[in-house]
């Protein structure tokens, strides 16, 4: 199921059902789905590290690193950069050089994998981090949240409605909480 969304809804504390979302950065006709909040030059590198798809990127303009940054066929030459899929603007690329298609991801966007964003039932804000974080046991803490100090550990939960994730600060010795998942991006 694929749905373009200009905008993120809010989440719900009582969120029966995850929805999951796969963000379209252009509309069909190859324009921005979201306001440019600014435009950069620089190249892409590598398929995206934080979303598993064809049409996400690694790119860099001067000392800044973008991931992911999203290609369209129908808007050669550049590329959009959203910090979150939850902000509603991009950062737009216009390229130096042509994208490393030999680097590329080799997922279809699709709901399928490790979503790249959540928004928890509860109203926290989270994007998953490629860098080093920290782990408990097997479980890393792949998603750094907007407000307070929680960081959402490990992957989702999908075999119950709305998903469920642990929750639990940066520097957390055990995992007790878990939290639902109101949206999922991809």
């Amino acid at each position: 199921m694929f749905v373009a969304v200009l905008a993120a809804g809010p989440a719900l504390a009582s969120a029966k059902r995850t929805r999951a979302v796969v963000y379209e950065a252009f509309a069909s006709s190859g324009k921005p789905a979201h306001r440019v909040q600014r435009t950069l030059r620089g190249s892409c590198y590598v398929g995206a590290q934080s979303v598993n798809r064809d049409d996400a990127w690694r790119c860099t303009s001067g000392n800044e690193l973008f991931d992911p940054c999203f290609s369209s066929a129908q808007a050669k030459g550049v590329v959009l950069c959203p910090s979150t899929p939850l902000s509603g603007s991009v950062t737009e690329i216009k390229l130096t050089k042509g994208l490393p298609t030999a680097m590329a991801d080799k997922g279809k966007p699709s709901t399928s994998g490790v979503p790249w964003a959540l928004e928890t039932t509860t109203g926290l804000k989270c994007v998953i981090d490629t860098g080093a974080t920290n782990a408990i046991g097997r479980t890393r803490a792949n998603y750094g949240c907007t407000k307070g100090t929680d960081w959402l550990w490990g992957d989702p939960a999908r075999k119950t409605e709305p998903w469920t994730i642990s929750i639990a600060p940066l520097n957390a010795r055990r995992l007790k909480q878990r939290v639902g998942i109101a949206e999922a991006w991809f």
